[in-house]
């Protein structure tokens, strides 16, 4: 079953066109189901098509008036804080933004049991990546969803992996391979990976690593996945689940 997720989002930190809305979206529906998702900004100031496609997905509109400085901020971690409180089924927040004002919600969030992921543009605090379970970038995560829309890279052909993503398939690539008696190598589980529907036809795939880090190599986004402790590799380069 997948997890309830709230989304919180500073429209005025991290932009995006709106025709890339619906991908972002898809993404989201990937991670969980939507109970609370909410955009924050000074909308009278805003272009009416970004507040349309955001209202074509079910989000909700926040308008914050104020033109004092981190006021979104404020209004966003008042509102994820009540908003947890009222709805303990929520195990995931997703923070649109790159303010280090959010560290001390992170650890609050997490101290609960919840899982804290971030999107963010180019301006962000390294602080904050570091502190979240999973970050990434808005340019290179609507690109994994639909690379033709977001980057120039679809000359190239290219697609990026989101972590999670990649993760999941390689322990369901791990279980399949077991279960028919073989030995999951390496290179057995990466030609599964590029055969599969989601990333065949692409000549180039890289992977996006938990810091949001992007690889080329798959040996460097497994060795990631070892390091979390969840997969490992003997010595004669067998992959297990531990």
């Amino acid at each position: 079953m997948k997890p309830n997720i709230a989304i919180y989002g500073d429209f005025q930190n991290v932009r995006t066109s709106p025709e890339n809305i619906k991908f972002l979206h898809e993404w989201f529906n990937q991670k969980g189901n939507i109970s609370i998702n909410k955009y924050y900004a000074n909308w009278s100031k805003e272009n009416d098509q970004f507040a349309q496609a955001l209202h074509q997905k079910g989000c909700k509109i926040i308008h914050v008036p104020s033109g004092e400085k981190n006021a979104v901020d404020h209004e966003i971690m008042g509102d994820c804080k009540n908003d947890i409180l009222s709805d303990r089924s929520i195990r995931i927040v997703i923070l649109i933004t790159g303010d280090k004002d959010y560290l001390p919600l992170v650890k609050e969030l997490q101290n609960l049991g919840i899982k804290v992921i971030l999107i963010h543009g180019n301006n962000v605090s390294q602080r904050l990546k570091e502190a979240v379970d999973e970050t990434y970038s808005i340019n290179q995560l609507i690109a994994s969803v639909n690379p033709a829309k977001a980057t120039p890279e679809k000359l190239d052909s290219s697609t990026i992996l989101p972590y999670e993503e990649g993760k999941n398939y390689l322990i369901y690539f791990i279980k399949t391979v077991q279960a028919e008696g073989k030995k999951a190598t390496l290179a057995l589980i990466g030609n599964f990976l590029k055969k599969h529907p989601r990333l065949s036809g692409y000549k180039k795939v890289s992977y996006c690593r938990p810091d949001g880090k992007i690889v080329s190599k798959f040996s460097k986004f497994v060795e990631a996945v070892i390091q979390e402790g969840i997969i490992k590799k003997n010595r004669n380069g067998e992959l297990t689940l531990v």
